[in-house]
């Protein structure tokens, strides 16, 4: 069997267990016998991944507050326990993210994505049969122990150990498929209202299956496992190795770059000024389950809104793929900086909002902010504590951010049932975004062995 630069097989499993498995058996042919180069595997990745970001994204992460109101209608539960299940999701996820990396490296990304893509869908319908609270509760802990295992982390850990020179454009073309899914909002409103929102939860969990299996099939874990290197960059002449005698070494081929264990990044500094920026800023993100419900209070009809969060979205890939573009260039504390600048303008404009034109300003501005800021932190995090444990340093960053995440729904329910209003709890969150910009420009470099 020839081991491709550029594809590993299609029917390789995870390289701790079995991806390396059948290959380990078959040396590589002499060069000129070598199958004609293709496009780069890392790449059909990261293709993968943005499909399966834009249909979460599309279906949760943004157009799961199309469901809010319908459901806190028909049981006329208060809006600061029907978020508290966003707030519980964000604990959980937190909770069980740094075991993610875990799994990863154990079982391979493909095992651990199937298993997730399956929670997710069954998350999702056991939500569509809720009559209590409760119910409504423990449907969302089997939804977020699925979107833990089955979408986000999966993906940017395996598209940040398939690219090095390239990472920032890489998960920036991932992260935009997350924007392409604002497209889904106005489809998922429209299906609740042509249906019922019982319905609607059956159609998107039937979705996860549809598109989240295919994708679970082209995740894979490292280049190097397969003879290969981040970027597509060229071995070596004799350097694919032959796997004669045993899994390929699990240790990277690009000297010099940097190793970082999960341990050594939580006795850094660098990883809690990181861990604190990225939870106050991520609290109005946490927040935006509350965005379509807040835009009708503001006397804008719900369709209206609906597209709104479709205008974020477009804007929003504008904003992942130029700091793509600028990250791989320029410092990325600086593009984050821009981007969570937006961020603060847009979400003090959606706190004012009284026209039309004011929503406008703040999907250009907010959406833009949003957009840039998501793929570039997390090409800075693999920049300062590399790719050997990526999905591990990344998962307890989640971790220690979420208390924020956790805070942020409940919070702005919570000053709603209160004050009556959206304005007050959204100018908090303005502020919150504000606070994190010194935070990123002041992050100096892990002292890291190389």
């Amino acid at each position: 069997m020839v081991i491709s630069r550029n594809r590993p097989g299609a029917d390789e499993q995870s390289p701790t267990s079995q991806e390396t498995a059948g290959d380990s058996a078959h040396p590589s042919k002499a060069s000129g016998e070598r199958e004609k180069e293709d496009v780069f595997y890392g790449w059909w990745i990261v293709l993968a991944g943005s499909i399966s970001q834009a249909y979460t994204s599309g279906i949760f992460w943004q157009g799961f507050g199309a469901f809010f109101d319908p459901i806190i209608e028909q049981f006329g539960w208060s809006r600061a326990l029907t978020a508290g299940a966003m707030s519980l999701q964000r604990m959980e996820s937190g909770g069980v993210s740094p075991f993610v990396g875990w799994f990863i490296d154990k079982f391979g990304p493909r095992n651990v994505m199937l298993f997730g893509t399956f929670l997710t869908a069954l998350g999702f319908i056991l939500l569509s049969r809720i009559q209590e609270l409760w119910h409504f509760y423990a449907a969302f802990l089997i939804l977020t122990l699925g979107l833990s295992f089955g979408t986000f982390l999966i993906v940017t850990t395996a598209v940040a150990n398939w690219f090095v020179e390239n990472r920032s454009k890489a998960l920036s073309i991932t992260m935009a498929g997350s924007g392409l899914g604002g497209v889904l909002v106005p489809v998922v409103i429209w299906l609740i209202a042509t249906t019922d929102w019982r319905t609607g939860l059956v159609v998107v969990g039937i979705g996860c299956l549809a598109v989240g299996i295919p994708v679970s099939f082209v995740m894979r874990s490292r280049p190097e496992d397969y003879g290969m290197l981040p970027d597509g960059t060229r071995l070596p002449e004799g350097g694919e190795q032959a796997q004669s005698n045993g899994p390929a070494p699990r240790r990277s081929a690009l000297s010099g770059e940097v190793t970082m264990t999960t341990r050594e990044a939580l006795k850094s500094r660098v990883f809690w000024q990181l861990a604190i920026a990225m939870g106050v800023s991520g609290m109005v993100i946490s927040a935006s389950i509350h965005q379509i419900p807040a835009i009708t209070s503001f006397g804008i009809s719900r369709n209206v809104a609906g597209f709104a969060i479709l205008g974020v979205s477009i804007f929003s890939v504008a904003g992942r793929l130029g700091s793509g573009f600028f990250g791989d260039r320029l410092d990325k504390r600086h593009v984050i900086a821009v981007a969570l600048l937006f961020q603060f303008i847009g979400t003090v404009v959606f706190a004012l909002t009284s026209e039309i034109w004011h929503l406008i300003i703040f999907v250009i501005t907010w959406g833009f902010g949003f957009g840039a800021s998501i793929p570039v932190r997390f090409a800075l995090i693999a920049d300062l504590f590399g790719r050997r444990h990526y999905g591990s340093i990344m998962g307890t960053l989640m971790t220690t951010s979420a208390v924020f995440g956790v805070i942020a729904p409940v919070l702005v329910g919570w000053i709603f049932d209160i004050r009556g209003n959206y304005r007050e709890p959204f100018a908090l969150m303005a502020f919150s975004v504000l606070i994190a910009i010194p935070m990123i420009l002041t992050l100096g470099q892990a002292r890291v062995r190389r």
